[in-house]
């Protein structure tokens, strides 16, 4: 049965149909939340929470403006996913003590050790990341469209795509000076 013709069922009252786009998608998702936060059992809860809200907001979902399903579900567990790993401390270091866990249950250890670290140097760049840019760089990693931002922030969309850039360029000076790399000042 095609996504259209169950999400039509659920919409019309039928709340058992929505099991079927569950299994169909739960495996995807969590596949998806899991490389976004790296934490099995915070991919888990944040699966239950994206699939509980877009239950209560499918009698919303227009099937008739192309979207997919899929693509909606990934949206809500990204918004998510940003919003647990905010509310977690903005990226906490494995202990010592956990490096065998992280050995036990990612594919590289190596890998997962520096995707972390890249990570913590990310979140410690956008704290160093002054007002306008901060802002507008994090509500654009929520989603939001440059349209959007600039009528949250009062500013054109022609400068809000300018704070982009430049917010993109300070958090890359940052990210290298963190891990020493060699980053030239320049006037943005």
């Amino acid at each position: 049965m095609q996504d259209e013709t169950i999400i039509r069922r659920v919409q019309e009252g039928d709340s058992e149909a929505y099991a079927a786009l569950v299994r169909t998608y739960h495996r995807d998702l969590l596949g998806f939340i899991h490389r976004l936060v790296r934490d099995r059992h915070l991919a888990e809860d944040i699966g239950q929470e994206v699939f509980l809200a877009a239950y209560k907001a499918l009698p919303g979902f227009d099937t008739r403006r192309g979207t997919p399903f899929m693509a909606w579900l990934c949206i809500l567990a990204r918004n998510r996913a940003v919003s647990a790993l905010r509310a977690r401390g903005r990226m906490r270091l494995t202990p010592v003590e956990d490096v065998a866990l992280l050995a036990a249950n990612e594919p590289g250890m190596d890998a997962a050790l520096i995707g972390q670290e890249e990570r913590v140097a990310l979140a410690a760049s956008l704290e160093k990341l002054e007002e306008p840019f901060r802002s507008t760089i994090l509500l654009s990693l929520e989603g939001e469209l440059v349209e959007d931002i600039a009528l949250k922030c009062g500013v054109t969309p022609a400068t809000v795509k300018t704070r982009l850039f430049r917010a993109r360029e300070k958090l890359r000076r940052f990210v290298a000076a963190h891990f020493g790399g060699v980053c030239h000042d320049r006037q943005l």
